[in-house]
């Protein structure tokens, strides 16, 4: 939360020289007991700048963040992390005047049969937040799309390069159900964005067109 692109956005931040407000803006649903925005893979900073990064990264500079941290430093989460995140973003520290517009999901499973996450993302849109996924860089054969952005109730995104072509990597649909899933793409190549320590890089996957379109 620290990174230059992103303090100045996160909902918790109070000022120069102030005590930021972690408290109803960051949850550690791994249990690590991380206690404010702390990203030790990269992934969940580099999205995040490309939502709401300043200094020309981010598509939505004006809006706020919070975050939920629901994999661990390998890029790995358990279906109990996850659970619990989904919890959390219903009501941050029990409130849900608290909970956000949308969310951003640039995380997937290969399996899009995978219906684990159903039930919240049912809840999700229950409450008025939008869910949004990243398709899965299983491409380029049809039906490769993952879960749970194969799934009802979500918009899931594929990835574009540079020209405006869908990227080779970006999982195609249709979902196991036949439903057209990714609805839309976005850019997904080459996209630049921060990263932990103040730094920024470019990366290829459907993770960073998510972010453009959340």
């Amino acid at each position: 939360w620290l990174h230059p692109a992103l303090q100045a956005s996160y909902r918790g931040y109070t000022g120069p020289g102030k005590l930021p407000v972690h408290l109803g803006n960051w949850y550690d649903a791994t249990g690590q007991g991380a206690t404010y925005p702390v990203d030790g893979d990269g992934h969940g900073t580099h999205t995040m700048g490309t939502i709401v990064g300043q200094n020309g990264i981010g598509v939505a500079p004006g809006a706020r963040w919070i975050a939920v941290k629901a994999f661990d430093k390998n890029g790995t989460a358990q279906n109990s992390w996850l659970h619990a995140a989904f919890q959390w973003i219903l009501a941050p520290n029990g409130d849900p005047s608290l909970a956000p517009d949308v969310v951003n999901n640039s995380w997937s499973n290969t399996n899009g049969f995978l219906t684990e996450f159903e039930a919240d993302i049912a809840a999700l849109r229950a409450a008025g937040i939008y869910p949004v996924f990243a398709a899965g860089n299983s491409g380029p054969e049809p039906g490769t799309v993952g879960s749970p952005g194969s799934l009802d109730g979500v918009l899931s995104v594929g990835a574009t390069t540079p020209d405006d072509e869908v990227a080779n990597f970006s999982s195609r649909g249709p979902s196991p159900w036949g439903k057209l899933q990714p609805e839309v793409s976005a850019p997904g190549k080459g996209i630049l964005s921060a990263l932990p320590g103040g730094i920024y890089d470019s990366f290829d996957v459907t993770s960073m067109a998510a972010p453009h379109v959340t």
